[in-house]
């Protein structure tokens, strides 16, 4: 049965997020993930946040946060970084998430491209994103530092290069808590 007709979704940048709607954030989060995700949220106040109610419950959440990604001897890429994607346990597989994720890119024309770090990859190559086979590296203090062990999956949005290589070795900022 696909309810998602009945989800209510709206996008809020952090500052104007009440106290309701950070307490909710953070229950949805800290519940899909099983973890306290309170220090995760305090990363994300120069976030945007898609919020899905169903009735007066939100069920599903994700952010995303500007970022510079950059390709060896490219131009840097404005980045909109996708975080925190959660749905509430009791509401996981029937496509909320999936519907919050597909409202994203309409909202993010802006950016050259959109970008996340997936816990699952075959779920967001379902939704039309594409892991990074190239290497990955973040820059701290001037040292770039290689992170084989992480994964990247990029959407291409209108204003995404027509040449871009997902083979190319893909560089980022540090950052505190995940790097990607």
């Amino acid at each position: 049965m696909n309810t998602n007709s009945q989800l209510s979704i709206s996008a809020i940048k952090s500052p104007k997020l009440s106290d309701k709607q950070r307490k909710e954030i953070l229950d949805v989060c800290s519940r899909a993930y099983e973890e306290d995700f309170s220090p995760y949220l305090a990363l994300l106040d120069n976030a945007t946040h898609l919020i899905a109610y169903l009735g007066t419950e939100l069920v599903s959440h994700a952010a995303w946060v500007p970022r510079e990604l950059r390709l060896q001897g490219k131009c840097p890429l404005h980045t909109a970084y996708v975080e925190a994607v959660a749905t509430l346990p009791e509401h996981q597989c029937k496509g909320y998430g999936s519907t919050v994720l597909a409202a994203i890119p309409p909202l993010i024309w802006e950016f050259d491209i959109a970008a996340l770090s997936p816990s699952e990859a075959p779920y967001y190559a379902k939704l039309g994103w594409v892991l990074w086979k190239g290497p990955l590296a973040y820059l701290h203090n001037a040292q770039e530092i290689e992170t084989p062990d992480e994964e990247v999956m990029v959407y291409r949005l209108p204003k995404t290069p027509q040449e871009l290589d997902i083979n190319a070795k893909l560089v980022t900022d540090w950052r505190p808590g995940e790097i990607w």
